[in-house]
């Protein structure tokens, strides 16, 4: 049995798209959904979704760790879970990629070294067994930091698992960014060809390739180093949020715009991808 752990924000466009890929690319394969739907009415996707949260849970990993606490409870050690963002989906045969992927390594995740080089899994998808999760105590959070392709340390979804895969030296296979065509660095992301990961899909689409990009100016580097003082974190980095989107408001506003166009080809064309291939 495939268990797949996804969450879902305030917006309800990704859930239908989500759940016909998945019928699409794991037909002939038992699996169950297990989602988080904030702000969403469960009551269409009853019969979809085998398992609905709606706590008001605003923290991303602790959800996930939710989600994963209660697959554990109901699957066996060697059912497999998919840990999926909202906004992604596969575009390719992914239960063999995966089923062939575990015979050699525990895990197997998406690594965003995009992004100015992140190292660790990321849960835009990630993949393995219940028992070696549970061996591992398997945590999404944040905590540990690593070094950007410029020095600077940063952290983020996914911290805690790759530094615990680290201490205990276990290695585990990577899925790299396969797109020849590229709209954006990281957002509109096809991974081996087999997984699509829109990106930014429940926020404001800025990230920190972005950041650096928008810091080689004087006035908006002086603007963005006002937003990750104290100021910038007041109101759970509202201010930050805020301060940021105007700077890169142009920036912003192109993704968006892109974002909108590739979401109509979603919608109307299970071969999209082929356009970044």
């Amino acid at each position: 049995m495939i268990y797949i752990a996804t969450v879902h924000w305030l917006d309800e466009t990704w859930v239908d798209i989500q759940l016909d890929y998945f019928a699409r690319h794991l037909k002939g394969v038992p699996y169950k959904v297990c989602a988080f739907l904030n702000g969403i009415s469960p009551d269409s996707y009853q019969d979809r979704i085998y398992y609905i949260n709606t706590d008001s849970i605003t923290a991303h990993t602790t959800k996930l760790n939710l989600l994963a606490q209660h697959i554990c409870s109901i699957g066996e050690p060697e059912d497999i879970i998919y840990f999926i963002d909202g906004d992604a989906f596969p575009i390719g045969p992914i239960h063999e990629y995966v089923a062939d992927q575990l015979k050699n390594y525990p895990l197997v995740a998406i690594q965003r070294l995009e992004n100015e080089g992140d190292p660790q899994p990321h849960p835009s998808f990630c993949a393995t067994t219940l028992g070696f999760w549970q061996e591992i105590e398997g945590d999404w959070g944040q905590g540990p930091q690593w070094e950007t392709k410029e020095g600077k340390l940063r952290t983020d979804t996914g911290g805690l698992l790759w530094e615990n895969l680290n201490n205990k030296e276990i290695q585990w296979a990577k899925m790299f960014r396969s797109n020849h065509i590229e709209v954006h660095p990281l957002w509109f992301g096809l991974y081996e060809n087999l997984i699509y990961h829109h990106g930014a899909a429940f926020r404001t689409p800025y990230c920190t390739v972005d950041i650096k990009n928008a810091r080689k100016t004087l006035g908006n580097r002086i603007l963005m180093s006002v937003a990750d003082t104290r100021i910038g974190h007041l109101g759970g980095g509202w201010v930050q949020n805020a301060i940021y989107s105007f700077v890169m408001k142009k920036k912003i506003q192109n993704s968006l715009m892109n974002s909108k166009e590739i979401l109509t080809e979603i919608k109307n064309n299970p071969d999209f991808f082929k356009k970044f291939v």
